[in-house]
């Protein structure tokens, strides 16, 4: 785990996984210019992207997001304000 941030509107880790499947799509990523699949699973309260390079793993707990973050050597130096751009878009929405 990189990173766990405390929800701010959610109450649960079940509104805390729809609140961020609202905002964590398909198009959301595009706007990177980033290529991801986004897997949703309900059942577990997580969702992974994967794209070239990197994979995301988010799992909701009871009060917080868990945050995985791999990156290839290439994208590594960007690591920290990745997490930091992800924290704000959770602490925001989540």
């Amino acid at each position: 785990m990189d990173l766990s941030v405390n929800y701010n509107k959610a109450t649960s880790k079940t509104e805390a996984y729809e609140l961020a499947k609202a905002q964590i799509t398909p198009e959301y990523v595009d706007k990177f210019n980033v290529k991801a699949e986004i897997e949703y699973n309900e059942a577990a309260h997580s969702m992974k992207a994967t794209g070239k390079g990197f994979t995301l793993d988010l799992q909701f707990e009871e009060d917080r997001c868990d945050v995985s973050l791999k990156l290839s050597l290439i994208l590594k130096p960007l690591k920290k304000k990745i997490l930091g751009t992800i924290e704000k878009k959770l602490e925001k929405n989540v």
